[in-house]
């Protein structure tokens, strides 16, 4: 087959190609056909309860589960607003190497519960910084509730028993 013949063909199916390869690429605008009303929720949860349990070799191993339940509070020292309970498992790392942990958490209020979760690195969840959360349901008033947040869990409290929430939820 000769060279411009090839060459047409090619260009001919690159040409083709082109509306296949934009369906399949990312979006890199945001969806404007989303609806919904984004209310941010601001809480401060303190752990009535804990546990820490320590399931491959001794000390920080993936397989480890940190479990909680406590109070909700509008703010620290403020109205009591409901309760949240969740786990965190460790899914890699070890006390010397960076990890991941894998979080979810559920907010019990008046009309309604909200669920999160989240992966984040071990060291930036137990050391104070502010890590990522996606809201994934909820019942209630929130039963078609999407949307993203934050949680941020103090270090210089003992136990690291408090933890500040803000949820950007979004219902329909």
């Amino acid at each position: 087959m000769p060279r411009a013949k090839r060459a047409g063909i090619a260009a001919l199916i690159a040409v083709l190609g082109l509306p296949v390869l934009g369906a399949c690429g990312q979006r890199a605008t945001p969806d404007r056909n989303a609806s919904g009303v984004t209310t941010t929720l601001r809480f401060f949860e303190h752990d009535t309860q804990q546990t820490d349990l320590d399931l491959g070799p001794q000390g920080t191993s993936p397989g480890d589960q940190f479990i909680f339940s406590g109070d909700l509070f509008d703010h620290a020292g403020g109205t009591k607003v409901g309760h949240a309970a969740g786990q965190c498992t460790t899914l890699s790392g070890n006390a010397t190497a960076a990890g991941d942990v894998f979080c979810t958490a559920t907010f019990v209020l008046d009309r309604g519960q909200i669920t999160t979760q989240g992966l984040s690195d071990h060291a930036a969840l137990f050391g104070g910084q502010t890590v990522p959360w996606a809201i994934v349901g909820g019942t209630g008033i929130y039963s078609n509730s999407r949307g993203d947040g934050t949680i941020q869990a103090p270090v210089d409290v003992p136990n690291q028993t408090d933890a500040n929430f803000v949820l950007n939820v979004i219902t329909d």
